[in-house]
């Protein structure tokens, strides 16, 4: 079902009230004037201008019913004055009764957005028992009375509220929507609109964090951004590499709306590219938001095999064949009205979209659902009052760590209407916990930054989490790290020894995200490397399975460089004995010797020794020192 628009139907006009209403075709002198005046505005979007006609129109005609029924629709439709529109049809109705079948429908219309719901449904109900109606009136109808069962039971048991606006440096008098952060915070950017009708434009506009908070927005540039075409609807990855976002009626288009991905590099962001088939369609592709890890598209579509309206579909990506045929997300989330504006928090399991077709306040509400143990999507639940309002909610992001949410809305203290706000999310509708390690990756000697290629896997299972490389203009990357893994950081370019680093995240959910300066030497002779992820049991030396993937890195620069040799080097801390060190330290770097050997690599390439305790890199005074002495690493004795 798509978005609700106003449908009035007019009876014809008879000589039983032609005496008693004016209607547009029998209006004379200014009346007449005034309402064309107006018509003409209102076609070509000029709505503050067409109300104030209109209603010149009535003040010379009081009688003049067709200037009061466009007065309530431009009020209810365009300029949200509900209680403006909610007056001008009960005058309608005052007028002639029966001049508009279906004018109870469009009081409670009013009185929805007013969150008058007694109203509301006195006025539904009035409407419901009138014969004939239209079977997509009653079924919205029956779908109203439901709202205004659940709003009034929503009013009883507000959750904790307190919005903020982001205040000038973003949000003017023009409207400011879809808000979309980096996962480290420091980029913000959204849509801003402009005029209406056929006039109506959008684009992207981004904005820095600094100390101070946001600086002031500016469009995000040419290469995205134009000025004959509409650019929103827009989705960072949440690296900030990538954008994603909806255009419409563009040369290249496939369909009326199509969604296009850019990446940036450096502070450039690259020539936008439409995303082809099969993911665009001849019909309306929009509002994209991607994963995490990269791999999973979720967007808005209609299409004909979907639940209703407006549904929200995923795409998956492979390696192989490129991203999938969408797939409907199921009728736990999809119904006969719209879903729209999805956004998968980086946990990957909590998804968060806007319905009108869910039960709710009256409008589109924002509403959560997470991934069940079987891979589906669990039924969705109400954010609740008054983050969801008698009016619009559309869309909402949620940071990394899952405390702060921005989204869209109208508010008492916005600049125009509808503003970027954040507040504090609810501890029952946060996501799971989501740290992130950013780094910066440069040549140890002469400290200018290397393009490379960075892995995150999951340490118990070995599965690659995501796959991505550094900035080529300044060595950045970052990747978000949903808790409850414990993760390999591997860091890698030819020509050079690679860097790894292990991140624990079981049971944490809070804490300071990772960000390291990372230097890669150039394989030299007396290099080393800490390898930070292979793993013995306790005071043991048998490898476990989590040091595979390590193993594997390893084996992959020895077999890049065929001329190259090592020794693999155990060491311990300084507790147990002298005799108890040696012998463990040197059966770890036995077992990880026979390990490469039994990859492939030839023996005599490899050497082993232990050395115990007798090469501290960290003070054994603390148990985080001691860690560090507890160490695997190789030094690099020949090319």
């Amino acid at each position: 079902m798509n978005k609700i628009l106003l449908f009035i139907t007019l009876l014809a006009t008879t000589s039983s009230y032609a005496q008693t209403v004016i209607t547009r075709d029998d209006a004379k002198g200014n009346a007449k004037d005034y309402f064309d005046r107006a018509d003409n505005d209102y076609a070509f979007g000029k709505v503050e201008k067409a109300d104030s006609l209109f209603r010149l129109a009535a003040k010379e005609k009081d009688n003049f019913i067709d200037a009061w029924l466009l007065i309530g629709q431009l009020n209810l439709e365009h300029l949200n004055r509900y209680d403006e529109a909610k007056k001008a049809f009960e005058k309608v109705k005052l007028l002639l009764p029966g001049y508009v079948y279906e004018i109870d429908f469009q009081i409670a219309r009013s009185e929805m957005k007013l969150a008058e719901y007694a109203g509301a449904r006195g006025h539904l109900k009035a409407f419901l028992q009138l014969p004939k109606i239209a079977a997509q009136q009653k079924f919205l109808a029956e779908k109203m009375l439901q709202d205004c069962d659940f709003a009034e039971e929503a009013l009883k048991h507000p959750v904790d509220f307190v919005p903020v606006n982001l205040g000038t440096a973003i949000n003017t008098t023009a409207d400011e929507s879809m808000p979309s952060l980096t996962a480290d915070g420091k980029y913000l950017c959204f849509t801003r609109h402009f005029g209406m009708g056929r006039f109506q434009d959008e684009d992207i506009y981004m904005s820095l964090r600094t100390s101070a908070g946001f600086a002031p927005a500016t469009g995000i540039g040419e290469m995205i951004n134009t000025e004959r075409f509409i650019e929103g609807a827009q989705n960072f990855s949440p690296s900030g590499k990538y954008l994603f976002f909806t255009s419409s009626d563009r040369p290249d288009g496939v369909g009326r709306a199509d969604i296009y991905m850019s990446r940036k590099t450096g502070d450039i962001w690259e020539s936008a590219n439409n995303m082809g088939s099969p993911i665009n369609t001849p019909g309306y592709e929009t509002q994209p938001c991607i994963s995490a890890d990269g791999r999973d598209l979720f967007f808005s579509s209609v299409r004909a095999t979907g639940k209703g309206g407006s549904d929200i579909w995923v795409s998956h990506l492979n390696d192989q064949t490129g991203w999938s045929i969408p797939v409907n997300v199921g009728s736990v989330i999809n119904t006969q009205f719209d879903e729209m504006r999805p956004y998968i928090h980086p946990d990957g399991n909590t998804l968060y979209f806007s319905s009108n077709g869910l039960p709710g306040m009256g409008g589109y509400d924002i509403y959560v659902s997470r991934k069940q143990a079987d891979g589906n999507w669990g039924t969705p639940v109400n954010l609740g009052y008054p983050i969801n309002t008698a009016g619009d909610e559309l869309g909402i992001f949620v940071t990394a760590d899952g405390t702060t949410a921005y989204f869209a809305s109208e508010q008492k203290d916005s600049y125009g209407q509808m503003d970027i706000y954040r507040f504090n999310m609810p501890a029952n509708s946060r996501p799971g916990y989501t740290s992130y390690i950013k780094g910066n990756v440069f040549d140890a000697t002469t400290r200018e930054s290397i393009y490379a290629n960075v892995q995150v896997y999951d340490l118990e299972t070995g599965k690659l989490y995501a796959t991505l490389s550094t900035d080529k203009v300044n060595g950045l990357f970052l990747s978000t790290l949903p808790a409850g893994r414990n993760y390999g950081i591997e860091v890698m370019k030819d020509g050079y020894l690679f860097y790894s680093q292990n991140i624990s995240l079981i049971d944490i959910k809070e804490g300071t995200p990772y960000e390291v300066d990372i230097a890669l030497h150039k394989i030299e002779k007396g290099k080393k490397v800490v390898l930070n992820n292979l793993f013995f049991e306790p005071e043991q030396y048998t490898l476990t399975e989590s040091s595979n993937t390590e193993l594997e890195i390893i084996t992959k620069l020895l077999n890049k460089n065929t001329s190259l040799t090592i020794e693999i080097e155990g060491h311990t801390d300084n507790t147990g004995s002298d005799d108890f060190n040696k012998k463990l330290s040197e059966n770890r770097a036995k077992s990880v010797y026979n390990a490469l050997v039994s990859k492939g690599v030839a023996a005599e390439r490899l050497s082993y020794k232990g050395y115990a305790s007798s090469q501290p890199i960290a003070p054994n005074t603390s148990p985080e020192g001691r860690a560090k002495n507890r160490r695997t690493e190789f030094v690099v004795t020949g090319i």
